[in-house]
């Protein structure tokens, strides 16, 4: 039995887009309803909402999408808990176009499944194809932000304003620019899975940043330490799904911030660093007086000297550094 346009359509395949009756109804359904919603007043909304109910495939409790707005059909829309789009917003979706949780749409962003064939000849004759678009958990779109077919934006990403976003976007990461490309990771909670590769990281940096002390040192807190782990916060950043630097706290004392080899200078320290400022009123940290490095660093970064004592298990004098938000 022959495929209907609208079963290509949802498969994946060409189909006509542009002489189908029957989608072509389908569109002027919900771009009538797409109006309607649009000429509410902004203080309708409980009629804004029904009527996004109405158009949508699916909706959870809580949402709030200003006008105007367009969609082509509407039914392949999904959007989770908590979901927010500013004015001036279009979604093509002729194919799926899934919103996880939490999600914030900024003004002027284009959501496009659509896609036309490079041959002229298919081009002209109306043919088109659709590719879904899936946005994760806890992310944020600027301004001005075009996404374009098939593609898959992580969970708890940032899309810089103005971007076009052409490949896959993973989690945890600030994107940007036209292409979309990934400029930094973004600091995210520790897991358990985590914890071997914490270890691996916090034995060889202490070993790399601390040649004055005994390497053998380091190697006989291994286990200690690895039992302290769980019950500290930690925050990492990942590449790859690899953590490449962590930043552990008791409360708000700093125990370090560590980078693996080969990622320093890199900015890692200061993004996980800047993370804690921003859930911190206040933080402290020890740091030994001859890790150079590590102290033009915290000063750097706005810690103050507040004291200095010897460390009785290195004999190694360190420096108490303290920071408070403005």
């Amino acid at each position: 039995m022959a495929m209907t346009e609208k079963e290509k359509m949802l498969a994946g395949l060409l189909y006509d887009a542009n002489y189908n009756e029957a989608l072509m109804e389908e569109r002027l359904k919900c771009k009538d309803l797409c109006y309607e919603f649009n000429q509410l007043r902004p203080s309708e909304i409980e009629a804004q909402e029904a009527l996004i109910r109405k158009i949508f495939g699916k909706t959870k409790k809580s949402f709030y999408i200003l006008s105007p707005f367009w969609c082509d059909y509407g039914y392949n829309i999904e959007i989770g808990e908590n979901f927010f789009m500013n004015h001036n917003c279009v979604i093509l979706d002729c194919g799926k176009v899934h919103f996880g949780d939490n999600v914030f749409i900024a003004p002027g962003c284009g959501f496009y499944t659509a896609g036309h064939p490079m041959d002229a000849e298919q081009r002209n004759r109306g043919l088109e194809y659709a590719r879904p678009i899936n946005i994760g958990d806890n992310v944020w779109i600027g301004g001005g932000v075009q996404v374009m077919p098939g593609v898959t934006i992580g969970d708890n990403t940032v899309i810089a304003g103005g971007s076009v976003v052409t490949k896959d976007t993973p989690d945890h990461v600030l994107a940007g620019g036209n292409p979309c490309r990934v400029i930094r990771p973004l600091a995210q909670k520790f897991c358990a899975d985590d914890l071997e590769q914490i270890m691996e990281i916090w034995l060889e940096t202490n070993i790399r940043a601390h040649g004055f002390i005994s390497e053998a040192y380091w190697k006989s807190n291994v286990e200690a330490v690895r039992r302290m782990m769980p019950e500290a916060e930690i925050y990492v950043c990942k590449e790859h799904q690899r953590v490449t630097a962590f930043i552990g706290l008791m409360d708000d004392y700093i125990a370090g911030i560590f980078v693996e080899e080969g990622k320093q200078s890199k900015g890692l320290g200061k993004i996980l660093l800047n993370h804690v400022k921003q859930i911190k009123e206040r933080l402290t940290l020890h740091v030994y007086k001859k890790n150079e490095r590590a102290v033009k660093f915290y000063l750097r970064e706005g810690f103050q000297m507040a004291g200095e004592q010897v460390d009785e298990n290195t004999g190694e004098a360190e420096l108490l550094m303290t920071w408070e938000k403005e």
